[in-house]
């Protein structure tokens, strides 16, 4: 089987790798960090002009119309440099649900400008007991007159800097049933809407988002009964993920080598060590086990197949073992260094951590790849 990427895709990685190779170096990234804001506006601009931002969109909605695949692509560059703009929550996200949810209305009001860069988005799910479980979800949307009415909490929602969120919010069903399940787009603006700002661990910024009776009307709703939609839309979100951490085990693995050529001990470089090695070369299997994982998923969900979730649960799974496993490899190469600010190979142990946990870390996925592989 051939799984070389198309002109139009290896143009598109050039095209990626070319700008991060020259806006983000760990200084330019460092200065980011130390920014008002989350991540550079400027930056935002230019993968709008650039086109990025319309990728997974169809052309009849004004996209490049490509798919996971071109996403994917565009995640590993960003993985290599941990890029900070938060496309997966604006574009694969809020701008992937909008634009499959079939309103018209929402996604004239929302998605022309989402990619043009001119509006961020984000997706609200989690709650404080929801564990992960997509299909847990307590805040409540009922009828009030022509519209609705939010109540709830929504926590370690990604991408403070959204204008506009897409809630989940129960109008039917128990607090764990999958049916019952609808979509919201929510402006921030909106009265009963309240926020707490939150630094996460690897430098990005999240919120806590309180829905207090928020009144919204009735073409607010994106989508009644749309777990499947949400279901579909997070898996796809999940392999673009697991390429962003893809890329950073490819740099980890390779900035390792680099620095073992050059840091001597007893006279000579430590790469000279058989012992360190043998561990380089085991950061590199997981590195490719993981990218091969992640071609496999890439297959599964381009052909639709039947096993695509399992597919998608066994990459996560593999990345979350295997992606912390090569970050803390690099800090013990490196020495105590690795950990400090300075270094740039603790960001990247930081970052790995926190993909793991994003939509469930690898001991979950195990648990739903068995669940999904074994089940009478």
């Amino acid at each position: 089987m051939d799984f070389s990427l198309t002109e139009e895709q290896q143009l598109l990685k050039d095209s990626v790798e070319k700008f991060v190779a020259s806006q983000y170096s760990p200084q330019q990234r460092e200065q980011l960090l130390h920014a008002s804001a989350a991540f550079s506006t400027d930056h935002w601009k230019t993968f709008a002009e650039l086109g990025w931002l319309t990728i997974p969109f169809s052309e009849e909605l004004g996209g490049y119309g490509g798919g996971i695949v071109e996403s994917a692509i565009v995640m590993e560059a960003f993985g290599q440099a941990l890029v900070l703009e938060p496309f997966v929550d604006t574009v694969l996200l809020c701008g992937q649900l909008l634009a499959r949810s079939g309103n018209v209305a929402l996604c004239e009001r929302y998605l022309t400008p989402l990619m043009g860069g001119e509006l961020q988005g984000a997706l609200a799910w989690q709650e404080r007991t929801t564990r992960c479980n997509l299909n847990h979800c307590q805040t409540s949307a009922s009828r009030s007159g022509d519209g609705y009415v939010l109540s709830g909490e929504k926590v370690l929602v990604s991408n403070a800097d959204a204008n506009v969120l897409i809630v989940s919010a129960r109008t039917d069903g128990e607090a764990d049933a999958s049916q019952g399940i609808s979509l919201f787009a929510v402006p921030m603006d909106t009265s009963g809407v309240s926020t707490q700002r939150l630094k996460l661990m690897d430098g990005r910024e999240a919120l806590n988002v309180q829905l207090d009776n928020c009144e919204l009307p009735a073409d607010a709703c994106l989508k009644e009964d749309a777990f499947p939609l949400l279901q579909s839309v997070v898996d796809e979100a999940v392999v673009a993920l697991c390429a962003e951490a893809v890329g950073a085990m490819d740099y980890l693995y390779k900035a390792s080598v680099e620095y073992s050529k050059t840091r001597k001990q007893f006279g000579q470089p430590i790469g000279k060590f058989q012992a360190l090695q043998h561990r380089m070369v085991d950061m590199f299997m997981h590195t490719e086990q993981c990218r091969s994982m992640l071609v496999s998923a890439l297959c599964a969900l381009s052909d639709n197949s039947d096993d695509k979730a399992q597919a998608i649960a066994a990459l996560k799974a593999m990345v979350g073992k295997y992606g912390r496993r090569v970050a803390e490899e690099a800090v013990q190469l490196h020495g105590g260094m690795g950990v400090t600010h300075e270094m740039n190979i603790g960001h990247y142990l930081k970052r790995l951590m926190m993909i793991d946990v994003t939509f469930g870390d690898a001991s979950i996925h195990r648990r739903r790849y068995c669940t999904l592989r074994y089940a009478a």
